[in-house]
């Protein structure tokens, strides 16, 4: 008899202990879907569109890193590129059809070499004629060098009513107020103590006419590369050319970021090229 009893304590305990191992499986699995379900991606699902535009000399491959980079890392595509040819022609190729995630328009200028307000006009005019085929109501710009002047003197310009309003503007090494070898030398400029630059150049009186027509509240990210040679340069625009923007754009509520980046990988070129300087990019357009 305490043969049979103890042998039926056993199995009660052996299946007693395989109904708790087969309960606690779903609830394990149940918390892995939970959590998997909560997961959520570090970048923003946008519609609004982002133009990158490039500096004098410049192509499409002055914008090419940086847009791949932001199709791997933060989830954009880029649906078009906008030509505009020698007599200020727009062509659109590629595809944008439906629900597009952070939407990418790369801006190609077949004269590379026009003044600011010649590329401020033909910007506008991509502008419009992307409007004119995918409505928005905002958009981006990131823009290096030169293409930094120009966006900024296309927002200070007057545009037609139905004109879209910038959301983000990123400039990336842009002379606006002057460039090294042409109107600038290294480490002649300097800031007052009211801000503004000693030294006022072309690019900097261009803008500065028209600085009350800029837009307000613009979230603005300013990108400064120096090349620590003791230029306080990019090697064509000083830190204080790239960061005139700051004292140009007072009282109009802007939301002013600003990032340095040193060594070699700064060079003026060599940022459009830099991995951190994209990721900066990145982060500060569609990170949540």
């Amino acid at each position: 008899m305490k043969q049979m009893k103890w042998w039926l304590l056993t199995l009660l305990l052996v299946f007693g202990l395989a109904g708790c191992t087969s309960q606690a499986k779903p609830t394990s699995t149940k918390s892995r879907q939970s959590t998997s379900q909560k997961r959520v991606s570090a970048y923003i699902d946008s519609t609004t569109p982002t133009f990158y535009v490039h500096g004098f000399q410049g192509s499409a491959k002055s914008t090419n890193t940086l847009i791949k980079h932001a199709e791997k890392t933060a989830h954009a595509h880029k649906v078009l590129v906008a030509t505009v040819n020698t007599s200020g022609t727009v062509t659109l190729t590629g595809k944008w059809q439906g629900h597009v995630r952070n939407p990418i328009i790369q801006v190609v200028f077949k004269n590379n070499l026009a003044q600011y307000d010649q590329q401020s006009a033909w910007l506008a005019k991509v502008i419009t004629t992307v409007q004119q085929q995918h409505a928005f109501k905002q958009y981006n710009i990131v823009a290096h060098s030169a293409g930094c002047v120009a966006s900024v003197n296309m927002l200070m310009t007057k545009q037609t009513a139905d004109f879209p309003s910038i959301n983000k503007l990123v400039t990336i090494a842009g002379p606006f107020d002057g460039v090294v070898g042409e109107d600038d030398v290294a480490n002649q400029n300097s800031f007052l103590a009211s801000g503004q630059p000693k030294y006022l150049h072309a690019a900097y009186e261009l803008l500065a006419a028209k600085r009350t027509n800029f837009p307000t509240h613009v979230h603005l990210l300013n990108i400064v590369g120096t090349l620590n040679d003791g230029s306080h340069s990019d090697s064509l625009v000083t830190n204080v050319s790239a960061r005139s923007i700051k004292y140009l754009l007072r009282g109009r509520s802007v939301d002013y970021t600003e990032k340095d980046f040193y060594g070699k990988h700064a060079q003026h070129s060599q940022l459009h090229e830099n991995a951190h300087v994209a990721l900066a990019v990145d982060r500060y357009l569609w990170h949540r």
